[in-house]
């Protein structure tokens, strides 16, 4: 004989279980006396599910597993799921408060003061550089006055007196004229020699020679009168050795204006 196995599930078994829970025991008497046997006698099965029965199954049919993150109630209508909370955006920041006419008014004059201010400085220091401009410009005056004056008194007063009678004045790379960097020793040779300029002039004599590592003459001092004297570059001047004598293609005043003039004192 086969027998058939029935698989209850969970609410179902329980069902079952309640049933013969109310089934008459034999030696033990069930009785209702306080729901007046509603839910049940001992010679009449229940007929309605009590109250406590209820939350029970309900309660295993929460807790059974249904692949559904809802509970059992919810998925059969009997408690509406829990609304989601509301993202409520936050309050908007109050608005600035508006400034008084005072105060934009007191704002104002300070933004013109400190324009009228600056326009005042600014028109103070071009007023300065004007001022600085014309001094440098009255100095510059002076300084030249002076120095024309100097160079006139310096002339008349320490001019050399012995220079020999003017040479035909020549400048050029004759066979007579010699560049100074091929002047044997030419400290020696060029000591004292009257420099004569294009005007047939005498312009000075030569006062210092300086030498480079080689020996060859790197600048040429030139003694414009007893106190006054200029550095000039050796390609400046032809050296005459037969008469003594060094041409300058520089006239007396370039001479005179040429950078790293030296004033010494007295030299009768």
């Amino acid at each position: 004989m086969k027998t058939k196995r029935l698989a209850l599930g969970g609410a179902a078994t329980l069902a079952l279980a309640c049933v013969v829970s109310f089934m008459p025991v034999p030696g033990f008497a069930q009785t209702s006396s306080q729901d007046n046997g509603a839910y049940g006698t001992p010679n009449n099965p229940p007929q309605y599910s009590s109250p406590a029965e209820k939350a029970q199954t309900r309660a295993l049919n929460e807790n059974s597993t249904s692949g559904t993150t809802e509970s059992p109630s919810s998925l059969n209508g009997e408690t509406p799921p829990a609304p989601m909370p509301s993202v409520v955006p936050p309050p908007a920041p109050p608005p600035a408060p508006q400034a008084s006419n005072a105060a934009t008014g007191m704002q104002l004059a300070q933004n013109t003061d400190a324009q009228q201010q600056y326009q005042q400085q600014q028109q103070q220091y071009q007023q300065q550089q004007q001022d600085y401009q014309q001094k440098q410009g009255q100095y510059d005056d002076q300084k030249g006055q002076y120095d024309r004056n100097v160079r006139h008194y310096d002339q008349a007063r320490w001019n050399y007196t012995d220079y020999p009678t003017s040479f035909a004045y020549r400048y050029d790379d004759g066979p007579h004229l010699m560049r100074l960097y091929l002047v044997a020793e030419p400290s020696q040779q060029l000591a004292n020699a009257p420099v004569e300029g294009p005007s047939g002039a005498w312009v000075g004599r030569v006062r210092n020679v300086e030498a480079g590592p080689d020996g060859s003459p790197r600048r040429i001092e030139i003694a414009l009168n007893h106190r006054v004297s200029v550095w000039v570059e050796p390609g400046n001047l032809r050296f005459d050795a037969d008469d003594h004598v060094v041409f300058t293609n520089l006239t007396r005043d370039q001479l005179w204006d040429s950078p790293g003039a030296t004033i010494e004192s007295d030299r009768s």
